[in-house]
């Protein structure tokens, strides 16, 4: 058996996985509380999961998967942060930031240094099966998604840099609102910039510019401002509104949802066994295409549950949804009120198949802060 290096680690922290690993999740929170680890409220692990660090902190809401691994020196996971069943991530500075979601079987790790640092913003996702490696910095901008399969690379280094072989150790930057495609590779030093895509099965190294489409391999830009992306009117975007609350519509009711729409308000009643509203009778929500966020709704209106805005929504209008319990959401800024329902959650996830991801924002002052 060779003998082991100065600074070897084991690739799995098996004896923490025995020790903690199979604890039922509150005893979990309890260890981890206990051990110093500031940990939020309604934080859950999964069987099999560690969470292993010197400085950590977890977010409220978050879900950590099972058999899932989190490794570092300093750890910062935001709230309603998820991440995946089986699932490594280890890097000696790990920050993740609230709303991401990095799905099962994605690993993070292997060649590192002390610096090495994996550092993803808010409102991100990685798909599945994607290998990243931190050899000095992985860092990901909010909104930024990550396909299935990608190979992100901080180094190139196998054959002897002695008979003239290349090897390379730099880090890779994605900056805000980039989408990278399934089965892309980022070789060390690629940096890409604010609101771009990578097309599927592309190679990247360099820089690629903001708001353009990249592709091929060696990925070269095919398109980029002012044809990418493409201008969107007021109009325009008031017609994607409408489709996308028609599809929603039929998307419900291939659940077995009952929709009745009338000229203000969408009526929804579960299907047997689903959850239901407090009252036991429909969800209600609003879809506003236009300018009616400039005035708070009609007092006579029946309890709504959710209400959608294609136009920003005026602070005092926010107080009057979040005073009468109403999820909003307001697309043009990007944010949603900070508690829950099961009808507005479903509209925040259907949006989001859109390519539009929101921020949660505390309550206004004045408005107690609801229970998500």
């Amino acid at each position: 058996m060779p003998s082991p290096t100065l600074t070897g680690k084991a690739r799995l922290p098996i004896r923490d996985m025995i020790l903690f690993g199979f604890w039922p999740s509150p005893l979990k929170r309890l260890i981890y509380r206990l051990k110093g680890y500031r940990i939020g409220r309604g934080v859950s692990f999964g069987f099999g999961s560690v969470l292993l660090g010197e400085d950590v902190e977890v977010g409220d809401e978050t879900e950590i998967g099972f058999l899932t691994v989190v490794r570092g020196k300093k750890i910062r996971i935001g709230a309603y942060v998820q991440i995946g069943s089986m699932t490594i991530i280890d890097a000696p500075l790990v920050e993740i930031g609230e709303g991401t979601k990095i799905n099962e079987q994605v690993f993070v790790g292997g060649l590192q240094f002390p610096d090495s640092k994996f550092i993803v913003g808010r409102n991100c996702q990685i798909m599945q099966m994607t290998f990243i490696n931190p050899t000095h910095s992985v860092v990901i901008g909010d909104d930024s998604g990550i396909g299935g399969h990608c190979l992100l690379f901080g180094h190139t280094t196998w054959l002897n840099q002695f008979e003239g072989y290349p090897v390379d150790f730099d880090s890779i930057e994605i900056g805000r609102s980039v989408s990278v495609s399934w089965r892309v590779f980022l070789l060390p030093g690629t940096r890409i910039g604010d609101g771009s895509i990578i097309g599927a099965n592309s190679l990247v190294r360099g820089s690629i510019p903001a708001r353009s489409l990249a592709m091929g391999f060696p990925a070269r830009v095919v398109s980029a401002a002012p044809e990418f992306p493409r201008p969107v009117t007021d109009p325009d975007r008031a017609l994607i509104l409408l489709g996308i609350a028609n599809d929603l519509l039929a998307f419900l009711r291939g659940y077995g949802f009952e929709c009745h729409p009338s000229d203000s308000w969408v009526e929804v009643r579960a299907p047997e066994g689903s959850p239901s509203p407090p009252d036991g009778g429909h969800w209600r929500y609003v879809i506003q295409a236009g300018v009616e966020t400039s005035a708070p709704p009609p007092a006579s209106w029946p309890r709504l549950d959710a209400v959608v805005s294609l136009k920003r929504i005026p602070a005092e209008v926010r107080r009057v949804w979040e005073t009468r319990g109403a999820l909003w959401i307001d697309i043009e800024s990007k944010e949603r009120a900070i508690l829950s329902n099961p009808i507005g959650e479903e509209l925040v996830q259907f949006l989001r198949r859109h390519g539009v991801r929101f921020d949660r924002q505390p309550p206004l002052p004045g408005n107690a802060r609801p229970t998500p």
